[in-house]
């Protein structure tokens, strides 16, 4: 009998013991801390579902204060995570701009003419342009060599153009895009001339994991991880006879987005929201302009000298490579990187919808872990002939 009642109250202080952790995580008005999500995913329960609602609930309510960066994804996810709480935490992590301060008065800065691969209005359509058995049309990128990577030049001014949003901008933000060097592309390649749309996902994959269905067919595939592209690639391969294909390295994603130019954008070093789809409340020496708040048509915005569309913009663009916190010791020929950095960190190019201007710079930089599903997240492919 003595043994049943010490086991009784044994249960009642582990019971009250839970209560008390979720009072302690949940009855904040603060944000949550990474600390507080890993205490409260990894609280026995009898129902987890009732659990983690209970957690994305306040998540969406409250937000967090540290960022969803590859690695905090991942310790989130051992802990058992799920692709909701993720998602959620994705949408209430701190971003990297306030209330935007239009009277500030921006650095001088000396200003640069983008140069195009031709000056001539004819040079996209003179492009070599072939279309593949999905509907998927490819552009002809030619060899050559470029710079890959951030001046300290542009990295200064990038901070300046920060500051106007957020009071924390700092050099280190814009340190994963040095050294600036020099790489050659040694072969052209073919190219994506849009990004992948859902229609082109459905017709190998017969599904369309997007959230933005109501934009349309001809609008960005997204919420789309690098290891689901693995899996349409692989399709793909399988059932065309023209090329063959895979998702740019992230030296030629940068190539084919600068197209030649050496400035801040391939379209100058400027950036409103006429020229491409995010947030355009944070331009770029440019006037503020309208936020969609979601993705767009592709092709809704002008081209690149390449004739690319949406490089900057629309949804963020995964690449091939493993991503490292710097250009250092990374291949200079324009190949892949395989094997330096953190394998379960994937590159991602571009920016999106969501965004400031700076993230969507020629040479910005982003990461996730390859498993990461997003409403910002598509991409578009490279191929060869077969």
């Amino acid at each position: 009998m003595k043994k049943l009642i010490v086991s009784i109250a044994v249960i009642i202080a582990v019971f009250v013991g839970l209560t008390h952790l979720q009072t302690i995580v949940f009855s904040q008005t603060k944000p949550f801390t990474i600390g507080q999500i890993l205490r409260a995913i990894s609280t026995p329960s009898s129902d987890k579902k009732a659990l983690f609602k209970k957690i994305v609930k306040d998540v969406r309510s409250r937000g967090v204060d540290f960022p969803l960066t590859a690695e905090n994804e991942t310790l989130l996810r051992n802990e058992g995570a799920t692709d909701e709480l993720i998602e959620a935490i994705g949408q209430k992590s701190p971003k990297p701009k306030l209330t935007p301060t239009s009277a500030a008065t921006p650095a001088p800065t000396q200003t640069r003419v983008s140069t195009p691969a031709s000056n001539n209005s004819g040079a996209v359509k003179a492009r070599t342009v072939r279309k593949n058995s999905i509907g998927m049309e490819l552009v002809y990128i030619p060899a050559g060599d470029f710079m890959m990577g951030s001046s300290e030049e542009e990295i200064a001014d990038a901070v300046f153009k920060r500051k106007k949003y957020t009071s924390d901008a700092k050099r280190d933000d814009f340190a994963n895009e040095t050294p600036r060097h020099k790489v050659s592309i040694k072969q052209g390649f073919w190219m994506g001339k849009f990004e992948v749309t859902q229609a082109q996902w459905q017709a190998v994959m017969g599904d369309n994991p997007s959230k933005f269905t109501e934009c349309g067919a001809n609008c960005p595939v997204e919420q789309v991880s690098w290891d689901d592209i693995q899996v349409f690639l692989k399709k793909l391969n399988a059932r065309d006879s023209q090329f063959e294909y895979r998702l740019p390295t992230e030296a030629e994603w940068e190539y084919a987005a600068r197209a030649k130019t050496t400035t801040v954008f391939s379209f100058g070093d400027s950036l409103n929201s006429s020229q491409a789809n995010f947030d355009g409340n944070y331009p770029y020496a440019s006037t503020t302009g309208k936020y969609v708040g979601k993705t767009v048509a592709v092709g809704s915005y002008q081209p690149n000298g390449f004739g690319l569309y949406d490089m900057h913009g629309n949804v963020w663009e995964w690449c091939q490579d493993i991503y490292n916190l710097s250009y250092k010791d990374l291949p200079t020929d324009g190949s892949a990187n395989s094997s330096v950095g953190n394998s379960n960190s994937r590159v991602l190019r571009g920016g999106s919808w969501d965004l400031s201007s700076d993230d969507l710079r020629s040479a910005n930089r982003g990461t996730y872990a390859p498993a990461a599903r997003y409403s910002y997240f598509g991409f578009r492919l490279v191929a060869r002939a077969k």
